[in-house]
């Protein structure tokens, strides 16, 4: 018996309706669902859990649905062979199109807030339809495993910051390249528990982060430098994302941590104390946009030109279309407040850039702060990595 514990997404589908869908030629034949795979501990590339035409989940836990064969081959051999085997099986399961016309994208995106929404509302409003894609949008816990699955192949574009993109060029693999941004400036908060009321009282406190080495840590450098403290002044831990860290604020497991502005009511209704937005400080930052490979790119350039072409259309409705944006917001942030979700859509439309031109002057800032660390950073431009030509291309 499967000890899957997640029978509605591992249960077979029926032979008959995946037959049934052929016979009719249908245009579409949908990829699962990937949007539970909310979580990215301990993620290795496995397959479908019951090996469905079509279907390969590349991201999911090792614990999830593995069979107990698999389990005992991972007893056995150990953790570097089970990523061998699975990686070599993700490649020969990968799912093809079920057309001539459509390609088929895995975009990966490492946080659950509003600077996601433009991929949302592309997938949800169909323009990545309208350009030949079926797009399937999956999540993990911080950025750096969003690099590391671009750099090996296992998706084709990631929805992150260029604060993981560029220690990747430094360190010798010149693959991953900005090709757009959407949030491009230091969209983030610090935020505290009752009881400390500034920056001076936090010496030895608990601060969590998303992910050590990602986005929202690198933010935490930048606030401690406006402090004019060090990190070991603090304790910093790695939390999954704002809800998860939301709530191990609430209950008195971490003291401090770092929050997208559209989070700050839900923070401030709960008595908690912003010491720092760094929004209003209006740093050039590349904080969020699109990044792919430079090998992909050169191979499938009108596949990126035609899904960016569908991002600039969502960003047109999300500041045309409130209702509509609205709807789609409160669908993948599982929130209905309106207090949070009309703060949400205030920051989106204050924000979002018309074309989502990889930022210059944003990747700028991220090289100055990096080269603190990493004398590598001063070599590099940011232009090397970047590629404003798709966003160029799909504005025409």
């Amino acid at each position: 018996m499967s000890d899957c514990k997640k029978p509605s997404v591992c249960e077979p589908q029926p032979k008959s309706e995946y037959l049934a869908q052929r016979r009719k030629g249908r245009k579409e034949i949908k990829l699962p669902d990937l949007a539970f795979l909310a979580s990215w501990r301990e993620q290795i590339p496995v397959l479908d859990c019951h090996g469905a035409p079509g279907k390969a989940l590349m991201y999911s836990s090792a614990k999830s649905c593995a069979t107990p064969r698999i389990k005992e081959e991972v007893t056995k051999t150990g953790i570097l062979l089970f990523w061998i085997l699975n990686l070599f099986a993700v490649i020969v399961a990968q799912p093809g199109p079920v057309s001539a016309q459509e390609k088929s994208l895995y975009v990966l995106y490492s946080g659950i807030n509003a600077n996601y929404l433009s991929l949302w509302l592309a997938k949800d409003a169909h323009y990545f339809a309208d350009e030949g894609l079926n797009v399937q949008a999956v999540h993990v816990r911080g950025a750096a495993p969003v690099v590391q699955n671009l750099m090996a192949g296992q998706s084709q574009l990631g929805m992150i910051g260029a604060t993981v993109v560029a220690p990747a060029s430094f360190q010798g693999n010149k693959e991953p390249v900005m090709i757009g941004g959407v949030t491009n400036v230091m969209a983030f908060a610090v935020a505290a528990r009752p009881g400390i009321e500034s920056p001076q009282t936090i010496k030895g406190k608990k601060l969590a982060v998303a992910r050590l080495g990602g986005t929202t840590d690198f933010v935490v450098d930048y606030a401690l430098k406006q402090w004019k403290m060090q990190r070991n002044d603090i304790s910093i831990l790695q939390i999954g994302n704002e809800a998860d860290r939301l709530a191990a604020m609430k209950t008195g497991q971490i003291d401090l941590s770092v929050f997208t502005p559209t989070y700050l009511p839900v923070i401030e209704k709960a008595g908690m104390k912003v010491l720092l937005d760094l929004e209003k400080l209006g740093v050039p930052y590349a904080l969020n946009g699109y990044a792919s490979t430079r090998s992909y790119i050169a191979k499938n350039r009108p596949t990126m030109v035609g899904f960016m072409r569908a991002v600039v259309k969502a960003i047109k409705r999300i500041k045309t279309d409130r209702e509509f944006s609205r709807k789609i917001l409160e669908k993948y942030v599982r929130i209905d407040d309106p207090q949070f979700i009309n703060a949400a859509l205030d920051q989106q439309v204050r924000i979002l850039p018309d074309l989502p031109y990889p930022p210059v002057k944003g990747i700028e800032t991220i090289l100055q702060e990096l080269a603190r660390a990493y004398p590598e950073a001063n070599k590099m431009t940011p232009e090397s990595i970047i590629d404003s030509s798709i966003v160029k291309d799909a504005s025409l």
